[in-house]
């Protein structure tokens, strides 16, 4: 079972990345094209184990929660409890299958007129309302979401929990769930754009020196202060884009640090996401005590980056990473 400990606060900030945001003018704004296939387009899991297909038209394997899950096939009625499940499905060609969605489901626009049950987290999602959708499967987004879980076992509903905790896992959820869906071309073509997109940032990134790669603060919060390390998302996707993460060693997913040590080890760029973007100025950065002296304050490196795609294990986390390495190295686009 993953050991990922978040702080209540943590989980309030990326459900608040996951709900539509109304940013302010960022510093520097960095136009992204989306090379994710869009709604309708076609382009293991495990989620932890091997996965097995059966003669009586069944997938076996070892879910999230450390659970043996079997699934009949075919599914046609599945609702999803996490965002990042949402957007896989749609970019799979898969949406028609949704039934059912939480309320940060919000991407791509379609999925809006979807009936809702609730929230992210296990007391806001309602179990009624995911069983008088008439489900034959649903998804979980979260190991936290365990008691859901248990409660919809008891009724019968198929249930599993897809929670990937870096990039590899995403890609490996993607596939399982194209095979779970009769969607398997359409995953592996989706799974294929984005390896073939990670590559060619790979061999950019792999002939820059390590003393050339730009430093960078991401700032998840301001009070407290809090970065992410390498074990989050956003701290692989900034290393994999030729960043050095200036936190990315210490322990904790998202740690609080002191404004003494930032200072220190005084970033070249600072980013931060979307639904933290009223700070992500030049005139609210350089206000901090001793922060107009920093490298990216004086540069105006500051970044604002989509919380969404920077949170959910979706396929656009390549679009993420697109972000990261464009701004960090904008001679990679000429």
């Amino acid at each position: 079972m993953k050991k990922r400990i978040l702080l209540s606060l943590i989980v309030v900030l990326i459900m608040s990345a996951c709900s539509p945001v109304v940013q302010p003018t960022a510093v520097q704004p960095v136009e992204q094209p989306s090379i994710t296939p869009k709604p309708g387009e076609t382009a293991t899991m495990a989620p932890t184990a091997e996965m097995v297909m059966s003669d009586e038209e069944e997938i076996s394997f070892v879910d999230d929660l450390d659970r043996d899950v079997v699934i009949k096939l075919p599914i046609n009625r599945i609702v999803v409890l996490a965002p990042s499940l949402t957007e896989t499905l749609f970019a799979i060609g898969a949406g028609e299958l949704e039934v059912g969605r939480t309320e940060y489901c919000d991407y791509p626009e379609e999925v809006v007129n979807l009936p809702t049950i609730g929230g992210f987290s296990a007391n806001t999602i309602s179990v009624e309302a995911i069983i008088a959708l008439e489900p034959d499967l649903v998804i979980g987004g979260s190991i936290h979401q365990a008691e859901v879980v248990d409660s919809l076992e008891k009724v019968g509903i198929p249930v599993f929990v897809s929670e990937p905790e870096d990039v590899k896992e995403t890609l490996e959820s993607i596939e399982l769930i194209g095979k779970i869906t009769g969607h398997t071309e359409q995953a592996d073509d989706v799974v294929g754009q984005m390896r073939a997109r990670m590559d060619e940032i790979a061999e950019f990134v792999t002939a820059i020196p390590e003393e050339e790669r730009p430093t960078v603060f991401y700032e998840v919060w301001h009070e407290p202060l809090m970065s992410a390390s390498n074990s989050a998302f956003v701290g692989e996707l900034i290393g994999m884009a030729g960043g050095v993460n200036i936190f990315g060693e210490l322990e904790e997913e998202y740690p609080t640090i002191s404004a003494e040590q930032l200072i220190e080890l005084d970033p070249q760029f600072i980013i931060g996401p979307s639904s933290h973007g009223d700070q992500m100025t030049a005139e609210v950065i350089g206000s901090r005590e001793g922060w107009k002296n920093l490298t990216a304050v004086k540069n105006e490196a500051i970044y604002i980056v989509d919380g969404n795609i920077v949170s959910r294990s979706s396929p656009r986390i390549v679009d993420a990473l697109n972000f990261f390495v464009d701004t960090l190295h904008p001679e990679f686009k000429k």
